[in-house]
């Protein structure tokens, strides 16, 4: 409609046309034209009496400061006339706004440890859409900002040419760069407010690009970023948001206290795969640990329901002896013990059998691995 060159661009006046289509209230024209008569100009008295009628200062002197504050016209300000584009304005802007503006001002006791208080907080902030395949964009950070979120969340992944990237991991969200929301961070962050960003590191990258990050977040956030104490020692309790105004923090995981430099990299990574061999290691042992412990707790309680009526065998000798064989694995012992028969497991008939793990043979004075 505004296109009237048909070159599917808007330009100087076409999007000055744009611009006002966009703007038009009719139901606040209608408003206008109730007071201001067949002039189609508001007068101050005018003004005044629309004032009085919504509850509100209905003083001249008060409906001249108006008109001289949001009128657009300088002819209609010297005569202390407002046309409808400033009557427009005035009802658009804070002023007109139904929330009372004292209630705006921060009245809490802001100098109480950062703990002390409730936090808004932005999960996935970089999501315009759903979190399996919505669009990621720096605008979603604009926007928290805006709302009054003091934490925002970046989910930081290893990006392609050596550059952190940002998304919603192992899904079809789309990629942003780590360093794009640095920079939009930056510009918003003390927009709405003043006190302290919080930003959430779920941190995914290798060493390498970790130290990406922390290069691209000192050179764009200088100052902003807190990096150390605050009057140079340890304190006993948290900042308060009174004292960290203006100032970004980071919260994340620590690395181990090793420094993190280039010629340490391939040392920590090498470190990292063979911790990770052995903590698997460790979990294949506790996992078989606690199969032999289980069925050590199963097996102990019929121990003692089978002494009660054990049969005895000879075992290299008159050493009596007792096996409740519960596996099919052949055992060593067998040679030197025999089964139960009757065994209240219903098991073990023909003895020489174990379970994975310590053999489960009650021989008196014998304890075998």
């Amino acid at each position: 409609e505004c296109d009237k060159s048909s070159n599917d661009r808007l330009e100087e006046h076409e999007i000055e046309e744009f611009c006002t289509l966009l703007m038009k209230r009719p139901e606040l024209e209608e408003l206008f034209h109730r007071y201001s008569g067949q002039d189609c100009v508001l007068s101050a008295k005018e003004l005044g009496a629309f004032l009085q009628d919504q509850g509100e200062d209905a003083d001249l002197a008060h409906a001249h400061t108006i008109i001289q504050t949001y009128e657009l016209s300088e002819k209609a300000k010297q005569h202390n006339r407002m046309m409808l584009d400033g009557f427009m304005m005035y009802l658009l802007s804070a002023a007109g706004d139904i929330l009372n503006q004292e209630h705006t001002d921060v009245y809490q006791d802001m100098s109480q440890p950062l703990c002390h208080y409730f936090i808004s907080t932005s999960h996935n902030t970089y999501l315009t859409d759903n979190q399996i395949g919505g669009a990621s964009s720096t605008e979603a950070y604009i926007r928290a900002f805006m709302e009054g979120c003091r934490c925002v969340e970046l989910d930081c992944w290893e990006g392609s040419n050596g550059e952190p990237v940002i998304y919603h991991g192992h899904t079809l969200t789309s990629k942003i760069l780590f360093r794009d929301v640095i920079e939009i961070i930056r510009d918003y962050a003390f927009k709405h407010s003043s006190y302290p960003v919080i930003l959430s590191l779920e941190n995914h990258c290798g060493l390498e690009q970790q130290v990406t990050m922390v290069q691209h977040m000192k050179a764009i956030l200088g100052d902003m970023l807190l990096t150390q104490m605050l009057d140079g020692q340890v304190p006993k309790e948290l900042p308060s948001p009174e004292q960290l105004k203006g100032k970004i923090l980071v919260k994340g995981k620590k690395l181990p206290d090793l420094v993190c430099d280039p010629e340490n990299m391939s040392f920590l990574s090498d470190n990292n795969e063979e911790e990770e061999e052995e903590e698997e290691e460790e979990r294949v042992l506790r996992k078989d640990r606690r199969r032999s412990s289980h069925l050590l707790q199963e097996i102990r309680p019929l121990q003692v329901s089978a002494s009660m009526r054990w049969s005895l065998g000879r075992a290299g000798g008159d050493v009596p002896s007792l096996c409740v064989t519960v596996g099919l694995t052949p055992s060593p012992l067998a040679p030197h013990c025999m089964s139960v028969r009757g065994c209240p497991l219903g098991l073990g008939w023909g003895g020489g059998w174990r379970v994975l793990g310590p053999v489960l043979c009650c021989c008196p004075g014998r304890v075998v691995d």
